[in-house]
């Protein structure tokens, strides 16, 4: 294929890329205006409830898995197949424009992982604020939850009333348990679907002690304010860690934006180093290399921060 066909096709496939991404946003902001937006937030699909002890689950299943909840949890309300022309349409209209600009096969790749990288980090950073605030509201419901049972009510009805008195996103969660209770749904199974849609440590370990109360018996109401008394003292140790960490994180967060800066610097304020860098063979894979080692640097960063308490 000639330079010309190239060029045609990718600019069909950039313009045919940006259509679709302005009709599916346009669509789903009349979606959201409308009326009935509560309604479809209650009715959004949920997570597929996946077997955890099954053999020979490979990468592609593995990935799946963590997509479908990433969508769900980000509040996004996108179905997978939706995410994923969401991701081709982005990557593929950024990428498109890149090509058209530069006539660069490399540069082009390179603009379209950096596109894949930052959709994918998007969604994961709206699913995390959206947990922050699950676990900050999850130990004021575990104690109004604890109150509830105490008071005479089932835990059916409990979920229900904690539900309706809580914030978002704990009241989606709880009233969606309470719904598929009333429905029939075995309490295992759906404390194991809560637990597999928010896959945070204090929803394990609260949907376990539920689980064992509904076979084995025992004092809910004082194992759910246990919990959410422990809930809080780890909260607070997180709030410590972050502070001691506060210079580190700092320093990460000045290292890991120096590359880009620097990149910037090139091509604003001296565009002819900026193009040889880009027209260069060498320098077009010494790029490429850089960013691989960025993007591995920042997984790395973040994984040394991490804390799994």
């Amino acid at each position: 294929m000639d330079t010309a066909n190239l060029v045609s096709l990718i600019s069909f496939a950039s313009i045919a890329s940006g259509c679709g991404a302005l009709f599916l946003g346009v669509r789903e902001l009349f979606a959201w205006g409308g009326k009935d937006a509560a309604v479809k937030r209650e009715l959004r699909r949920l997570p597929r409830l996946r077997d955890e002890d099954a053999v020979g689950a490979g990468a592609i299943e593995s990935f799946d898995a963590w997509f479908e909840r990433t969508l769900y949890v980000s509040g996004t309300n996108l179905t997978p197949i939706e995410g994923g022309l969401l991701v081709c349409l982005v990557t593929l209209a950024g990428a498109g424009a890149v090509f058209l600009a530069t006539l660069s096969e490399l540069f082009t790749l390179l603009v379209a992982a950096i596109l894949v990288f930052v959709v994918f980090s998007t969604l994961v950073i709206l699913a995390r604020r959206r947990m922050e605030q699950f676990e900050h509201q999850f130990p004021m419901a575990l104690d109004l939850l604890a109150r509830a049972v105490r008071a005479g009510e089932s835990f059916d009805q409990s979920l229900l009333l904690v539900g309706e008195a809580s914030q978002e996103p704990v009241a989606s969660e709880l009233k969606r348990c309470a719904k598929q209770l009333e429905l029939g749904l075995a309490m295992q199974t759906c404390m194991r679907g809560l637990a597999q849609r928010i896959n945070l440590m204090d929803v394990r370990i609260f949907t376990t002690a539920v689980a064992v109360h509904r076979d084995a018996g025992g004092n809910l109401s004082l194992t759910l304010e246990r919990l959410a008394e422990v809930i809080r003292d780890r909260h607070s140790y997180h709030r410590q860690l972050r502070s001691i960490t506060g210079a580190g994180r700092l320093s990460s967060m000045l290292i890991t934006a120096l590359g880009p800066v620097l990149f910037t610097y090139l091509f604003v304020f001296q565009p002819e180093y900026g193009r040889k860098l880009v027209d260069d063979p060498t320098g077009q894979w010494m790029l490429v290399v850089a960013v691989v080692l960025q993007l591995i640097g920042i997984v790395w960063v973040l994984k040394l921060l991490k804390s799994d308490f």
